[in-house]
């Protein structure tokens, strides 16, 4: 069997590394991708958390701040992705409706659930 030329064997070893190192740089680029998708996502949903407590916060200040509001120790908020359900007790309907649209003015409320009760007697 008759050996290769040095330069052949030289050529076919540099094309070998040329495909190793391909594949190499191709398999951290698309970890790299998979990484910065699961890290957009995971701090998206960090982000939703985030701005979930903010506005619960803030719903919790501006019914602290009304006087006829501030005794209403019954009124649990509750915020998911921009929605913030209201449950507990309130004395009469009016309360109950000023809850709700004093709620309604929180940037960062998409909608309310208001399962607020009146209370009975």
């Amino acid at each position: 069997m008759e050996a290769l030329p040095p330069d052949i064997y030289q050529t076919v070893k540099e094309i070998h590394m040329n495909k190793t190192f391909m594949s190499i740089v191709l398999f951290l680029g698309f970890a790299v991708l998979v990484g910065l998708s699961v890290a957009s996502y995971a701090a998206e949903s960090v982000g939703n958390v985030v701005d979930d407590t903010i506005i619960t916060s803030t719903v919790k200040a501006e019914l602290a701040k009304d006087v006829r509001l501030g005794t209403l120790t019954d009124i649990e908020v509750s915020t998911t992705q921009g929605v913030v359900t209201l449950a507990g007790t309130v004395h009469n309907s009016e309360e109950k409706a000023m809850v709700e649209q004093k709620v309604r003015g929180v940037t960062g409320v998409v909608n309310v659930n208001d399962e607020l009760q009146i209370q009975k007697g």
